[in-house]
């Protein structure tokens, strides 16, 4: 059987190369309108992280423990793949009835942590309508911020005027801490990643 890498996915996204481990499934699916994306099962520990939110508090992914997690990395100077990813997650959020969005938090990784101090998160996070009390927008140091993006097999190229190239991504972690299914590609319908989130919350946290 053949198991591709989360690493190609990733280059069908930003056509990059990197390695990963293996992945159990790889889905390549066509969205109603017209976008690719690429839906890998992980079944694997999420990687944990330190860093710091949109109020200034430290933030972990132990603090979600219990919720499930939608996760993307975006920045906020970023004027043409972030927007759309992240009106795929507050589409997301919309789709969810209350009693469900109680048990799930969405969260965007900041990869231009120079810039995107808490106080501009804070900024971005509330122009864009993104309750604190769903939404955690993560920032670090440079360090921090290189380390998650590498465990999470982001790449992320310098681009002219201060822009920077990534690759596309939804995470989607489960409320024992283990990442699920990812979502590559900015065309990935909403109701893909809400069906995958559904799921999750029907099942009995171990």
């Amino acid at each position: 059987m053949f198991t591709p890498t989360r690493a190609w996915a990733a280059a069908l996204a930003v056509l990059v190369t990197f390695a990963l481990a293996p992945v159990t499934l790889f889905a390549h699916g066509k969205s109603a309108k017209g976008g690719d994306f690429n839906r890998l099962v992980v079944n694997e520990p999420a990687p944990g992280f330190t860093l710091t939110d949109q109020r200034g508090r430290r933030a972990t992914l132990a603090d979600f423990r219990g919720r499930v997690v939608v996760m993307t990395f975006l920045y906020t100077q970023c004027t043409d793949v972030c927007p759309l990813l992240l009106t795929v997650m507050k589409g997301v959020e919309d789709q969810l009835a209350d009693a469900e969005r109680a048990h799930v938090r969405f969260v965007g990784i900041t990869v231009d942590p120079a810039r995107d101090t808490p106080e501009r998160l804070a900024i971005y996070a509330r122009e864009r309508g993104l309750d604190p009390a769903r939404w955690s927008v993560l920032t670090g140091n440079l360090k921090e911020a290189a380390r998650v993006a590498e465990d999470y097999g982001i790449v992320v190229r310098p681009a002219p005027r201060g822009d920077f190239v990534h690759n596309s991504v939804y995470i989607v972690i489960d409320r024992d801490g283990m990442n699920r299914v990812e979502f590559h590609g900015t065309g990935t319908p909403v109701k893909q990643i809400t069906r995958s989130v559904r799921a999750i919350l029907k099942e009995r946290p171990r």
